[in-house]
């Protein structure tokens, strides 16, 4: 999972040095849990967060990896630690609304995909989890407008939803 924005330090020298150094350590973890090494990972993201111990790219995918491994409630402190520095970071916000979900914290996942969708309209995993959450609620009406909003946004998403509701439907008549 990478960041939704490259991660840059600012600052003076020796602080653009030593970050520079964090986002490769971040960097290497990222393609170490691509290619499945998920120890040599978590070691880049130990060394990096060592350096930065708030360094949100870091954190970021500390947590995902975590959620990725059934560690939802590490993950949850992770994604809470980045946006307790930045409550405007939407991957944060929705990979903790995310982690919240497998949980079964379902009103708390709500509320982190509405904040996503505030911060950024058209996220669309987002709307799909939202949505998602309201059907499960019997908010009908809620859920039809995200679906809606979904549909569109993107005629494939369209197509997709019905194939799925059509499934859905036939399943349902067995």
């Amino acid at each position: 999972m990478s960041p939704s924005k490259p991660c840059r330090s600012s600052g003076p020298p020796a602080a653009r040095f030593h970050g520079e150094y964090v986002e490769a350590y971040a960097s290497r973890a990222d393609a170490r849990r691509r290619a499945g090494d998920l120890q040599g990972a978590h070691a880049d993201l130990e060394k990096a967060l060592s350096m930065d111990p708030d360094n949100a790219c870091a954190l970021l995918l500390r947590g995902a990896s975590r959620l990725q491994e059934g560690h939802p409630g590490r993950a949850i402190r992770d994604f809470t630690r980045i946006l307790s520095r930045n409550g405007c970071n939407t991957a944060a916000c929705f990979r903790r609304g995310e982690a919240r979900q497998s949980m079964g914290h379902f009103r708390a996942a709500l509320s982190d995909f509405t904040r996503v969708l505030l911060l950024e309209n058209d996220h669309r995993e987002a709307l799909i989890h939202r949505a998602l959450l309201y059907a499960h609620y019997g908010q009908v009406d809620r859920a039809l407008s995200d679906f809606n909003r979904l549909m569109s946004s993107d005629p494939r998403i369209a197509r997709a939803l019905a194939n799925w509701g059509v499934r859905r439907f036939l399943k349902a008549g067995r």
